[in-house]
């Protein structure tokens, strides 16, 4: 096992991951469906959201695994930089979300 392939394809799974619970969270706040959806598969729509975006994670990692061959030091950087800001935004953009909607901005 490659640990610098392991290490990129998971900071690409890590990324992908924080920007699709930022993306379900906004939406299913916004859509009360989605949310009914996502409570229904298992009895919370927090808990629905973590699952799939374990399981997200998982795949990614996988087939980030199987697809990025040339990984270098740098790239590995780069990729954990990308993470990084990829929480950095999605809890800037939550945290907005949240409190535009608490003061009534829509």
């Amino acid at each position: 096992m490659n640990a610098l392939r392991l290490i990129f394809a998971s900071s690409i799974a890590a990324s992908l991951s924080v920007v699709f619970v930022v993306l379900i969270t906004i939406t299913a706040e916004l859509n009360a469906p989605l949310k009914g959806l996502l409570t229904n598969l298992t009895g919370h729509h927090w808990v629905s959201k973590s699952i799939l975006s374990f399981a997200l994670y998982l795949v990614v990692l996988f087939l980030g695994y199987l697809f990025f061959r040339n990984v270098d030091a740098r790239k590995v950087q780069r990729g954990i930089v990308f993470v990084l800001w990829s929480a950095v935004i999605g809890t800037a953009a939550i945290l907005f979300f949240y409190t535009g909607h608490h003061v009534g901005w829509y």
